[in-house]
């Protein structure tokens, strides 16, 4: 997969800007505050309908305009071609593919797959499981088509059992049944999935020598000794209490494992960010493999948290995938050191105007 033409306007302050990006690497470089990131989160828009900056940064239609929009042309790995448009009004949003309207968003994912490498990336490794969670859907999403399907039924279940925890004992029954069917196999796919993440991984990790080897562990969301179906009739009586169903593959977390201890608590910030880019990579190459079409990589602020050597290794092994890639940057010629100069496309953003170098 790779996008031939984007185009940009009213998106924060980018007023007005036309792309033609490499089909490889694209460099994105500017000052602090120039509009490197807006870049990036108009191709994240146009593939999620949502933006990757989670804290509040005011609203995504320049100040000056009423409406912002979205363009890219894509192809992918069986030379499809494929338009995706994005209008957004204060209480509206618009999203095509191919001249036609598109609600379901599932459908955006699938035809401009992303691999986003945030500045706060280490997050996955320190913060709660549902970041580690969301990992997993997303590499399951794209490497086994019935999985949406999947999980989506599941979360159906959840909700209805939820409700009928407030209902009457027949009722709660048939969600019992439905919720440890479709929980027991998610949980099946979760653990299948992480056994093959855990080799790419592993290569990765060796490749580099930046941290020493670690592995990914399924830790189901119920006790480890018991059956789904046991934890669910065990735990009937506290989530009558609490109004929710306590256990399931929704509690589920993802341990990230050291010489057989979780790193959660012992390594450095710099550490976590290494493992949770290489966790990120990793996924992307399996998708790759398992489905021969290969995610745009979005990488943002990559030298936060790392030192020189760690920061040149990491961006030494994103620059030698066989993916396009967009990654913002203060100072270009630290990456010229590793690739030409004419092995990839610049674009210089300066007060929300973008031109290629």
């Amino acid at each position: 997969m790779y996008i031939d033409y984007l185009s940009i306007e009213n998106l924060r302050n980018i007023r007005s800007a036309e792309l033609s990006p490499n089909k490889k690497l694209n460099l994105i470089a500017g000052k602090n505050g120039a509009g490197k990131t807006t870049l990036l989160e108009s191709i994240y828009l146009l593939a999620r309908a949502r933006s990757f900056r989670h804290t509040a940064r005011g609203r995504l239609i320049n100040h000056k305009a009423e409406q912002l929009n979205l363009f890219a042309r894509l192809e992918n790995a069986a030379k499809t071609r494929h338009q995706i448009g994005l209008q957004q009004q204060s209480a509206k949003t618009l999203i095509r593919k191919d001249g036609e309207n598109l609600k379901k968003l599932s459908h955006l994912a699938k035809t401009l797959p992303l691999t986003v490498i945030t500045p706060n990336i280490q997050r996955i490794v320190e913060e709660d499981p549902k970041h580690r969670r969301r990992l997993i859907n997303w590499g399951l999403f794209h490497v086994e088509h019935e999985y949406a399907d999947l999980a989506n039924r599941y979360r159906k279940a959840l909700l209805q059992r939820n409700n009928a925890l407030r209902g009457s004992a027949e009722q709660l029954k048939v969600w019992d049944r439905q919720l440890v069917s479709l929980g027991s196999e998610m949980h099946q796919r979760m653990v299948e999935y992480t056994s093959v993440w855990n080799k790419t991984l592993y290569d990765l990790v060796a490749s580099l020598q930046l941290i020493k080897p670690i592995s990914l562990e399924i830790k189901q969301g119920w006790k480890e000794e018991i059956s789904l179906s046991d934890a669910i009739e065990r735990n009937l009586k506290l989530d009558k209490e609490r109004g929710f169903t306590s256990c399931g593959p929704h509690r589920s977390d993802l341990k990230i494992v050291q010489n057989g201890a979780s790193v959660k608590n012992h390594f450095s910030r710099g550490e976590a960010k290494i493992a949770a880019v290489l966790m990120l990579l990793s996924q992307t190459l399996i998708t790759q493999e398992r489905t021969g079409e290969s995610p745009v990589l979005l990488v943002d602020d990559l030298h936060a948290e790392l030192d020189a050597e760690r920061y040149k290794g990491l961006l030494s092994l994103i620059t030698r995938q066989d993916l396009q890639s967009f990654i913002t940057t203060l100072n270009r010629e630290s990456v010229y050191t590793l690739v030409g100069e004419g092995d990839c496309s610049v674009f210089h953003v300066e007060h929300g105007c973008v031109n290629t170098d």
